[in-house]
């Protein structure tokens, strides 16, 4: 008997050891050594790509750690390719010219590239010349490609069938925004066409050229099917789920193709953790369980040659990067996780080749904070744990600022209402000559710090302090209108303003040319006529923020600007050099230049109506100005019923219209106007605003943006620079208790010493944050006192 126990016993002493989690514990991320990675020569012996995961794309000691393996695997293990889950189309548009840090990081997304810690690994791959490729469906500079696109298939005589200006619309729909745009060319005849032109392509000579552009192409497709296809959302916390599967077929594709082309070359995959799964059959959860990553077919395929290593954290709690808010994420008691945090070791590596990870175990791969149950060995290869994820060194700034317009005029004198210790003002603005109403016009009194909008229907309210209405003045505009400025006391019920332009038959203007015919020409000329090349400038820029008839942010700032043309998809950087604040009642929540000037202020960069497809979309007109500034100019006036961002920028339904000013010498842009209003029921809010809070309890919103844009040629080379932007954003909404809150937000600027010989370029803030950090620099009193922005421009 006695010998029995012994035995079982012993059994279970070795059950227990063969069970118990083997572990190697790993040096910082910071560590410039190595040595602590040598297990890694066993476990990888025979690989030919290692894919190497992160858990949510968003912590910076992550990155770091990622970056020393990568090293190790090049320094010990022979490992010379890198490739990137970023666009494989701009990757290999960068590696045309060679490598270099800036050109990469932004081919790369900015999840990385705006992260100091990552910087780690374009550094070691400028210094060691390693190959970096991308594999990702997805496209990073989507007008860039479409050119290039096109510009193949006329080169390799490969016809489009279709309306070349229609299909690159869907084109950068689809990659720009994830939508589909039918009203040209239905989605089936745009499919069939793509299939048609990569058969075509696959016909060629079999060199890198083809190549590229087969996938490149079959890329595209994808997107388009994932976008066309997948148009319900599937409602799962997962981050895998089914409308990955066609993205995550096609980076696989990109990834195998390219490894069958290059055979001898041994590959780091740099992804998340959901895309290099290799097997997800022991998920039994809905949705998660019918996800195929990426991982599964390269595994398939390569087997024994590939390797998925993924990285965990023991966080218990989350930054909720849209609100900057923390929210409690705790590790369930049962957990991988759990398990792991309790070995007290702050970086460890775990392999999956051990009895101890054959038993399916609660985990938070799948998710940020969902745990799922699942056999780990079967879904990666081996895992790399860090107690503490920290998140990277940069400052998120999420603009969030809302743009508004203009001024107007008013007729028969209003019978105050009393509210309060306040009277209402109420009335109606109306066209003098057509007496329709004047919806969104924008009603100011700037010495009172009141700013209110007509609704669509031309009605407004006034409230004022009863002492006012003999004194104040209010100013009204609207955009094609002309600018009234008027005492409260003379203020009708019904107010009449004249038009400002007038609109003309295309006959009168020109004798043969139509709006269409000249806008066509001044889009075609932007490269003659506007800035290619980069350039610095200095920007006054006056910043002030209003709400609930409180001005909480008055602030005038200089600073040095980096510009890299008008044609580039890159935005202005900047370094603020000089600061003044005026009035600063929230001093926590306005902190950088970029919250107020990063937004899309250059309109031949970034307005649909100069995009060279789509201005043939909108429905134009030719109009006469009285002003003198307007002579010598044809003026178009626009407006479009596509009420898609694809042409109005924004992710609503909104009336996007406007006017370009165009020199009739020379066909250069000299002023564009653009104008949104903007009125949404609860229904609407609940569709469009649902992930905003402060939205949460609105019924309703009415939003006013305009944007002017001025353009002259200050150095007198015949290229016109833009000399100012304005942007003045209103928004005024109703809650369910029926109470009515409003807020605009008003950026002007103007541009002055142009240099474009010595430029300096100015990095971009997530890189050099401190550049854009409004206190970097104190008041200047003397500054301030001799400044003078009409000396200056």
């Amino acid at each position: 008997m006695k010998i029995i126990f012994t035995v079982i016993f012993f059994l279970f002493l070795s059950i227990g050891n063969s069970q118990e989690l083997k572990t190697f514990e790993l040096l910082p991320p910071k560590s410039n050594e190595h040595k602590d990675l040598s297990f890694l020569k066993d476990e990888l012996k025979g690989k030919q790509i290692v894919m190497i995961g992160e858990q949510t794309h968003m912590y910076g000691n992550i990155f770091e750690m990622k970056a020393r393996v990568i090293e190790y695997l090049h320094k010990e293990l022979g490992f010379t390719t890198i490739a990137m889950e970023s666009s494989m189309y701009d990757i290999w548009k960068t590696n045309k010219n060679g490598f270099n840090p800036k050109d990469f990081n932004n081919a790369i997304w900015g999840t990385w590239s705006s992260t100091s810690e990552f910087q780690r690994l374009v550094n070691y791959i400028d210094e060691n010349k390693l190959k970096v490729i991308g594999f990702d469906s997805q496209v990073n500079n989507t007008s860039q490609f479409i050119e290039d696109f096109f510009d193949y298939c006329d080169n390799q005589k490969i016809t489009i069938k279709l309306d070349e200006d229609d299909m690159g619309i869907i084109i950068e729909g689809i990659l720009e925004n994830v939508t589909v745009e039918e009203e040209d060319i239905p989605y089936k005849t745009y499919e069939k066409e793509l299939k048609r032109i990569i058969k075509q392509i696959e016909k060629l000579e079999n060199n890198n050229l083809n190549y590229n552009w087969t996938q490149f192409t079959k890329s595209l497709l994808a997107c388009s099917q994932d976008a066309y296809y997948n148009k319900k959302e599937i409602l799962t916390t997962d981050l895998g789920n089914k409308n990955h599967n066609i993205r995550d077929q096609q980076m696989a594709d990109n990834l195998l193709s390219y490894i069958h082309r290059n055979p001898g070359e041994k590959v780091i995959c740099w992804a998340d953790n959901i895309h290099i799964i290799k097997d997800n059959s022991s998920i039994k959860k809905p949705i998660a369980s019918d996800f195929v990553s990426m991982g599964s077919y390269i595994h398939q395929e390569l087997k024994e040659k590939a390797y998925s290593l993924a990285t965990i954290h023991a966080n218990d709690s989350l930054l909720d990067l849209g609100t900057n808010k923390w929210h409690l994420t705790p590790i369930k008691s049962n957990s991988f996780e759990n398990e792991l945090k309790s070995l007290k070791k702050p970086f460890l590596f775990v392999s999956s080749n051990q009895e101890a990870m054959r038993s399916t175990k609660y985990t938070r791969l799948l998710n940020f904070i969902d745990f799922t149950k699942a056999r780990l060995d079967q879904l990666h290869d081996g895992y790399i744990f860090l107690q503490k994820a920290s998140l990277p060194k940069r400052e998120t700034v999420s603009d969030s600022l809302v743009q508004f317009s203009g001024q107007v005029d008013v007729d028969k004198k209003i019978d105050p209402t009393k509210v309060g210790e306040k009277v209402l003002l109420k009335g109606q603005l109306l066209d003098k000559e057509s007496n329709l109403p004047i919806p969104f016009a924008t009603l100011i009194l700037k010495k009172e710090e009141i700013y209110r909008v007509a609704d669509e229907n031309g009605f407004y309210e006034l409230p004022v302090k009863n002492s006012l209405i003999n004194s104040s003045e209010v100013t009204i505009s609207s955009i094609g209108y002309e600018t009234k400025t008027v005492l409260l006391q003379d203020l009708k019920s019904h107010f009449y303003i004249k038009p400002k332009f007038e609109k003309l038959e295309e006959v009168v203007v020109t004798g043969y040319l139509s709006p269409k015919t000249v806008l066509k020409k001044a889009i075609s000329k932007r490269k003659l006529n506007h800035p290619t090349e980069p350039f610095n400038f200095h920007r006054y820029g006056n910043v002030l923020i209003n709400k609930n008839d409180t001005t909480e942010l008055d602030l005038e700032v200089i600073t040095k600007d980096y510009d890299d043309g008008y044609l580039s998809p890159f935005i202005i950087t900047q370094r603020v050099e000089q600061i003044k604040w005026n009035k600063n009642i929230k001093p926590e929540g306005y902190k950088y230049s970029s919250q107020f000037f990063a937004y899309r202020q250059n309109a031949i960069r970034y307005a649909n109506i100069l995009h060279k497809r789509k201005y043939k979309k909108f429905k134009l007109n030719f109009e006469k100005s009285d002003h003198p500034d307007d002579y010598g100019q044809y003026i178009i006036s626009f407006e479009t019923e596509r009420n898609k961002w694809n042409y109005t920028n924004r992710n609503y339904p909104t009336k996007y219209s406007g006017r370009v000013y165009i020199d009739k010498a020379s066909f250069a842009i000299v002023k564009v106007v653009e104008n949104w209003e903007t009125t949404l029921d609860s229904d609407e809010i609940e569709k469009y605003f649902k992930r905003y809070k402060d939205y949460k309890d609105i019924v309703r919103t009415t939003i006013k943006e305009e944007n002017i844009c001025y353009y002259s040629d200050v150095l007198n080379d015949g290229k016109f620079y833009a000399t100012r932007y304005f942007n003045r954003s209103y928004n005024e909404t109703l809650n369910k208790e029926n109470k009515r809150e409003n807020s605009v937000v008003e950026m002007d600027s103007y541009l002055y010493d142009f240099e474009i010989k010595n430029v300096e370029e100015i990095e971009f803030e997530y890189r050099e944050k401190e550049q854009t950090v409004l206190n970097r620099v104190s008041y200047d009193k003397n500054f301030w006192d001799s400044f003078s922005i009409q000396n200056s421009i």
